[in-house]
């Protein structure tokens, strides 16, 4: 009977740890050989719930997280800092910053497009051009009513 139980215990709990890493629950691990990064920013109209520690992507490879979400008092757009690793550093001047969500209902993320110009972005640069995040909400409302 006991051992049962232990069975059934360890069972559980190998299951309920498999369900929170495959849902994301538990941050990415860092490799230990991750070498250098450098700070990029992009500002955005509407971040939905883009927070510090989302990723950055590039053809749906993680080389970044956002460490820094807040409100520019100037011009009311939100300012977007991220780490972008070392080793990607040839991101063109005229690439583009897109807000993306992670499956149907998941955490919002950035993907950068990349452009086509020879001259790339270097520490603490602007990605300028920008797509703010797609309300789902906005969306559902305005299929409902027609506009």
């Amino acid at each position: 009977m006991v051992k049962e139980r232990l069975v059934f215990f360890v069972l559980g709990v190998v299951v309920t740890l498999s369900l929170l890493l495959l849902s994301g629950v538990f941050p990415e691990m860092e490799s230990a050989d991750s070498g250098g990064t450098y700070q990029v920013f992009a500002e955005f109209s509407d971040v939905g719930t883009l927070k510090p520690g989302s990723r950055v992507a590039m053809a749906g490879v993680t080389i970044g997280k956002v460490t820094r979400v807040e409100l520019d008092t100037d011009s009311y757009r939100a300012r977007v800092a991220m780490e972008v690793r070392e080793d990607v550093d040839r991101i063109a001047i005229d690439s583009s910053a897109v807000i993306r969500t992670a499956g149907l209902m998941g955490e919002h993320y950035i993907e950068i497009s990349p452009g086509g110009h020879p001259d790339s972005i270097s520490d603490n640069d602007y990605i300028e051009d920008t797509q703010s995040a797609i309300s789902i909400e906005a969306l559902i409302l305005r299929r409902i009513t027609g506009g």
